[in-house]
């Protein structure tokens, strides 16, 4: 091989390394030490930001929760969808989906902690967006580990 050949052959090879550093993936929760991780969505339209913690314990999840949070800081909860000053429904429908998306939430914690891999976490028909938010915070979590 001649001079040439070798350099290119080298900045290639550096090349390669510096592409493909960045596209390790994330440990698994099993590979975890015990400790509590934390972690958080991009915001969504409306600004709201999913809030992740979980506990892991001999590689398993032993405690976790998922609250997405308004941009004032209040939480997606038995009040998301009620007016804060009359504490009813401010629309019938939108409380309905609020309040289906808040259970969702719930439910995506409960499989996440059953089967510890946030990709096996069945998406619920009426809360893609929940589920987008709590796969991103997973994933921030996971990438703080």
């Amino acid at each position: 091989m001649n001079r040439a050949s070798l350099r290119a052959l080298a900045v290639a090879a550096a090349l390669g390394v510096v592409l493909f550093s960045g596209c390790s993936q994330p440990p698994a929760i099993a590979d975890l030490p015990d400790g509590t991780f934390t972690g958080t969505s991009r915001p969504d339209d409306q600004g709201a930001v999913g809030h992740l913690s979980f506990t892991v314990e001999g590689g398993a999840i032993v405690e976790a929760s998922f609250v997405v949070k308004d941009p004032d800081g209040t939480p997606h909860d038995q009040n998301y969808g009620l007016s804060k000053a009359t504490g009813r429904p401010v629309d019938d429908a939108f409380y309905q989906r609020a309040q289906a998306a808040v259970t969702a939430e719930r439910q995506y914690v409960a499989q996440f902690k059953e089967v510890g891999d946030a990709d096996q976490v069945d998406v619920i028909a009426g809360a893609s967006l929940s589920h987008r938010q709590f796969l991103e915070a997973v994933e921030d979590a996971l990438s703080r580990a």
